[in-house]
């Protein structure tokens, strides 16, 4: 009984140390507690060292970011907590933008009716559960699915869960390069010409580039006729987009570490920039908290430990912040 206890004592230390933001407590406990958490292991010592001295340094961060009442968002540890804000943005961040923002194409589509004043798709069966794309910069992918999901939906009224390793292993000639990064767009290119993408289930998510699988047998969607530019750097056409038509796939700046950290809030880092994008995630949503600041909802391809369950909100009619709305695009069907 007596051990019993015990355990649970040290649970609850646990969860009131990593379970929100960063209290005052010593380096060697945290790191302790982090690497129980996320079931971390290293090789050596030399290698341990690397990654506690890379946590501690994020403990100094969420603390003293924390600790300014003027933030309207807030950071803890998660999962990457032990890497170098470089090493991250190196491993997770994917988007490759193929050309300068200002010579991008813009498609507009029709205006149709007012979008409403909040939408949240989650709520209606048209986003799949997060996903979390590892040590491979794949978020292009993630972030493509998820757009092509809800329009599938909206078209079908059945919610198909989409792999993201078709994408990465077959549509190389299209653009993207697997783990070293790509386009949402140009994957939506090679659904178009390929005829469909397969299910999750029949081709799953590996995190490393192989030899292209696809089986139309699998294939969960047809009839992708192409893809919507939303007008660049244009926040009311994004929430007509999202509010009138679905889950929009967009390009933000993730480059900074108050994003690695970022637990929950309003996401408003003046830093971020709003068109050098690394980082390709999808809009399902927006709406304004009580106090009447406005927010997108987005859906994040780090799992389920990272953000608001692995969403995160972000300033919305906020000057474009972190280049929500700079290159936003969805897939048209028949």
């Amino acid at each position: 009984m007596k051990s019993f206890i015990y355990l649970l004592a040290i649970i609850a230390c646990i969860q009131s140390v990593l379970g929100n933001p960063v209290r005052s407590s010593s380096d060697d406990e945290d790191w302790a507690a982090f690497k129980l958490k996320h079931n971390k292991m290293f090789h050596n010592s030399s290698i341990e060292a690397k990654r506690k001295n890379a946590f501690v340094g994020a403990l100094r961060h969420i603390r003293a970011h924390n600790s300014n009442p003027a933030n309207t968002f807030t950071l803890a540890t998660n999962e990457y907590s032990d890497l170098e804000p470089a090493e991250f943005v190196s491993q997770m961040n994917g988007f490759k933008a193929s050309s300068p923002v200002g010579l991008r194409n813009v498609g507009l589509s029709a205006v149709m009716a007012t979008a409403p004043a909040s939408i949240d798709w989650r709520t209606v069966g048209w986003v799949t559960p997060v996903k979390n794309q590892g040590q491979c910069g794949s978020c292009w992918s993630f972030s493509a699915t998820g757009a092509l999901e809800g329009m599938q939906k909206n078209r079908t009224g059945t919610l198909p869960n989409l792999s993201e390793q078709n994408l990465i292993d077959c549509s190389s000639s299209y653009g993207n390069q697997g783990c070293n990064g790509g386009l949402m767009t140009a994957a939506f290119n090679y659904v178009k010409a390929n005829g469909g993408l397969d299910t999750e289930i029949s081709y799953p998510y590996k995190g490393v580039q192989s030899t292209c699988k696809y089986s139309a047998a699998n294939s969960a969607l047809a009839g992708l006729t192409g893809y919507v530019n939303i007008a660049t750097a244009n926040e009311a056409a994004l929430q007509q987009a999202v509010g009138l038509i679905g889950p929009v796939s967009v390009g933000i700046d993730a480059s900074l570490a108050s994003f690695q950290y970022y637990s929950s809030g309003i996401y408003n880092d003046t830093a971020c920039s709003s068109t050098s994008l690394d980082h390709g995630v999808l809009v399902v949503g927006y709406g304004a908290d009580t106090t009447g600041h406005a927010y997108w909802i987005v859906k994040n391809s780090w799992g389920t430990t990272w953000g608001q369950q692995g969403y995160f909100w972000l300033a919305r009619n906020s000057g474009n912040k972190c280049g929500i709305a700079t290159m936003a695009s969805y897939p048209k069907f028949w």
